[in-house]
């Protein structure tokens, strides 16, 4: 039995913060992606195993973490497939989906239970104008609006009755929900283990010292955060450096590693970074956090 309700949205970022909007979409379709959605639905929970959620453990195949009491964000908390169809529609704001972060769907299962279904969305789903063809009465066309395309498996879902969250990996997952609340704060110890990686140069012994010598609760989350993500065992320097192009971050290189600033304000842009919790505002080209309404860097 397909999903009931079935209602499409997506996950912009704005200056604002996060805000959703729905595909208004024809019965068919709508139909369809119920039938879709619900193989992947049940694909997620097939043979897997929930544990808590451990920021220090990369989970198997058969395994998810699970949040039994997530605090949902309020963007996320009115909506339920009741009432999904509220929201604004995504037609006329197709320019914007170079921000959009997530693919979502509001339904009920066959239990009748409220779930949100999520599907992280990365730039290869986006479909420019001229770069993908159709056919139309015996010859092929493009559209002059961009398209996506949609993932072929879940990201994570959140149960609002129980309010629980299930999902496979925290770097995916944190780009839409906030999970930063959910960690122990790296230790002072732990720092120093994370700026001793290969990939980091610190700028100065001194300033290791002086920052993992009962450093502030924002660094302390944030490195367990870059511990978590992998992100330092999965790219190398260069590439890093490639991508921080248009954030307003400095990655200097030495000897194929990343100098980490002694400056604190650099440190913190460094890290937001690193951890993709910065965009950049399409009109006014500020720095945000995700998940936060502040000025990158504030």
């Amino acid at each position: 039995m397909p999903l009931q309700n079935f209602h499409l949205a997506a996950i912009f970022v704005e200056p604002a913060g996060l805000t959703l909007r729905r595909f208004p979409l024809r019965r068919e379709l709508q139909d369809f992606l119920a039938e879709e959605w619900q193989e992947q639905f049940d694909e997620f929970q097939e043979g897997v195993r929930p544990i808590a959620f451990d920021p220090g453990y990369t989970p198997e195949d058969d395994v998810v973490f699970k949040i039994d009491d997530f605090q949902a964000p309020e963007w996320l908390t009115p909506r339920t497939s009741l009432n999904a169809a509220e929201l604004d529609s995504i037609v006329g704001h197709e320019n914007d989906f170079r921000h959009l972060v997530c693919v979502l769907a509001f339904a009920r299962t066959a239990r009748r239970e409220e779930v949100v279904l999520f599907q992280n969305f990365v730039s290869s789903h986006l479909i420019k104008p001229g770069k993908f063809f159709f056919q139309a009465n015996g010859t092929y066309i493009t559209n002059n609006q961009p398209g996506l395309t949609l993932d072929r498996k879940l990201t994570a879902m959140y149960f609002p009755g129980s309010r629980r969250l299930l999902f496979k990996n925290f770097r995916a997952t944190n780009t839409f929900l906030p999970l930063s609340d959910y960690f122990s704060d790296a230790s002072g110890e732990e720092i120093r283990q994370i700026l001793a990686h290969r990939i980091f140069a610190p700028e100065s012994i001194a300033s290791v010292d002086a920052l993992a010598t009962n450093p502030p609760q924002w660094f302390r989350k944030r490195f367990a955060m870059l511990r978590a993500s992998g992100v330092l065992d999965g790219y190398s320097a260069e590439q890093i450096r490639a991508k921080s192009s248009g954030y307003d971050v400095e990655v200097r290189i030495d000897r194929h590693k990343i100098v980490f600033p002694a400056d604190r304000t650099a440190a913190k842009k460094l890290l937001q970074f690193l951890n993709e919790e910065i965009f950049r505002g399409a009109i006014t080209e500020k720095l945000y956090e995700t998940n936060s309404k502040r000025e990158a860097g504030e």
